[in-house]
């Protein structure tokens, strides 16, 4: 069946020198993602405070604290699926500056719940304004990984969406700098002030997605959704060549033209014969990879009071019964002695070393290599390392809480399986879903496939709550969730090196683009490189 000739505007940015704007769209798109972590994560770190504060007596607390985790997590799930489908209907640049401006209000919005002082309807303005925080945060994930892959050349593209991604690692890092600095901050202070503490933190958020949104709104619609989704193929042309900084002749009108067969649907039989494997794939694989990845990051205080790196229960000596780890420590459980706000420092600290060590040199490692190994190489290297480090923590784990120097070991083994799981499928799970749709569905999968993951988070918080007594079974369970995320990789094809036409079949079958043998076109003006 025949296919579209490439467009020349297209064939410009796939093989496009790598320029400042590049850098530029990494910055303002990965802004979102930096924000995006700081607001999942910091709720974690500061969640003990606000259980205290609303919740004391321990067991409400212990579901307080799972509902406070989850509900922003929920909110990611219509946010994917709402603004997914907007980015494909009405642009990626036109709802994109929307999301940001959602983030900053709820960010602020949490820092001013209102009720009073002991009563329980702050927690309920808390969860309603982070689950709408949630849905802003859900909708970022669809709009910048499409933005960003349709802006970037073909030779480097895995690497530009990487490093968008690995802004989250930034955040998550500022998650815990700003905790342990807020909480240093009032660390001799009275325990009522316990309120300035979580809202600074939660409202900090608002900060860095102000910063951007601006430049968001500078930022010109992808050539790709103009030219083959809105088909105005001069203004794609005119925009590219303001950002390329070279002359694009606008295509001739017939020449973005789709044939009929080319015009399926999401839900027509012809999808699910080119693309239902590619969609299981990418939504199974970030199903399976979220349930490990948030369980294991928002539950790590209470991991590592287990194993005795924090400071836990009264009745806490060498060896802490499992049952005990789930517990929020900041209930009348805890000793009389222990600082609150020592404590949350303690806890930022241990969350920063963690993130500043093995989360954010796992991103270094993603942007560094995912364009010479390929995308299925480095997912399948994720979950296999993943699973080994899993089980080296799950087989022995009796000995991880005997009364020695045990706890470093269980806490850099730890580190590891966040290290493998952003060099591998947290960060392929981003992009692949991104290259391998067309561009008139190619939001709406992406955000199909990130929502579908979220469900996988929420269910991974839930089952940390309910495993709790047995932490070595979760272990168990979520080596399984590796298994299976490393079978349903096998569906997917590699996407290295290749235009996003070409992927997805757009392109005349058998089409030889033009990089391969063109470094300046005179004629028509466009500068390329070799690849």
């Amino acid at each position: 069946m025949a296919r579209n000739q490439q467009l020349r505007v297209l064939q410009a940015l796939d093989v496009a020198r790598t320029q400042l704007y590049h850098f530029m769209a990494i910055v303002i798109a990965g802004m979102g993602f930096f924000t995006d972590a700081y607001d999942l994560f910091t709720i974690s770190l500061v969640a003990d405070l606000i259980v205290h504060r609303y919740y004391p007596d321990g067991r409400t607390g212990n579901y307080i604290s799972v509902l406070i985790n989850a509900v922003s997590l929920s909110g990611t799930i219509p946010g994917q699926l709402l603004f997914g489908w907007l980015g494909d209907k009405m642009g990626r640049k036109r709802i994109y500056g929307v999301t940001l401006l959602l983030m900053v209000f709820c960010s602020l919005a949490s820092g001013f719940t209102f009720g009073k002082s002991t009563y329980k309807s702050v927690v309920v303005t808390l969860c309603f304004f982070r689950f709408w925080l949630g849905v802003s945060i859900g909708g970022d994930y669809p709009l910048s990984a499409t933005i960003m892959s349709e802006y970037a050349n073909k030779r480097t593209r895995g690497a530009f969406m990487a490093a968008v991604f690995a802004m989250q690692g930034f955040g998550n890092v500022a998650a815990g700098l700003v905790g342990m600095i807020t909480s240093k901050a009032f660390d001799n202070s009275s325990p009522d002030n316990i309120d300035y503490v979580w809202r600074i933190v939660l409202m900090f958020g608002a900060v860095p997605a102000l910063l951007t949104y601006y430049w968001r709104t500078k930022m010109p619609e992808t050539a790709r959704y103009t030219a083959l989704i809105a088909k105005d193929a001069k203004m794609a042309a005119s925009d590219m060549s303001a950002v390329l900084n070279m002359h694009i002749p606008p295509e001739e009108e017939d020449g973005i033209n789709l044939t009929s067969e080319d015009q399926y649907g999401l839900f027509s039989s012809d999808f699910l014969h080119r693309h239902g494997l590619h969609l299981l794939g990418t939504t199974v694989c970030w199903f399976v990879l979220d349930v490990t990845f948030y369980s294991l990051n928002m539950f790590m205080k209470d991991i590592f009071t287990t194993v005795g790196l924090l400071d836990g229960h009264h009745d806490q000596v060498c060896k802490v019964n499992a049952c005990q780890m789930a517990r929020p420590p900041v209930t009348p459980g805890y000793r009389k002695s222990v600082n609150l706000f020592k404590r949350t420092s303690d806890i930022t600290g241990l969350h920063t070393a963690i993130a500043a060590g093995c989360t954010l040199p796992g991103y270094f490692f993603a942007v560094a290599f995912i364009d010479r190994i390929g995308r299925i190489k480095i997912q399948l290297l994720g979950f296999t390392m993943m699973t080994a480090f899993q089980l080296c923590l799950a087989i022995p784990y009796d000995k991880w809480l005997e009364c020695n120097n045990n706890k470093y070991g269980f806490a850099v083994l730890y580190g590891f399986i966040f290290f493998f799981a952003n060099f591998g499928p947290n960060t392929t799970t981003f992009i692949v879903p991104a290259e391998l749709f067309p561009a008139r569905l190619r939001s709406t999968c992406h955000g199909i496939s990130g929502a579908v993951g979220k469900i996988g988070a929420v269910l991974g918080v839930c089952a940390f709550s309910f495993l709790s007594c047995n932490f070595r079974v979760l272990l168990f369970l979520l080596v399984g969730c590796n298994l299976v995320g490393i079978v349903f990789t096998l569906l997917l094809p590699e996407t290295k090196g290749k235009s996003l036409e070409e992927i997805t079949g757009e392109t005349e079958e058998g089409q030889t683009l033009d990089d391969e043998a063109t470094v300046v076109n005179a004629d028509d003006g466009i500068h390329v490189v070799p690849v």
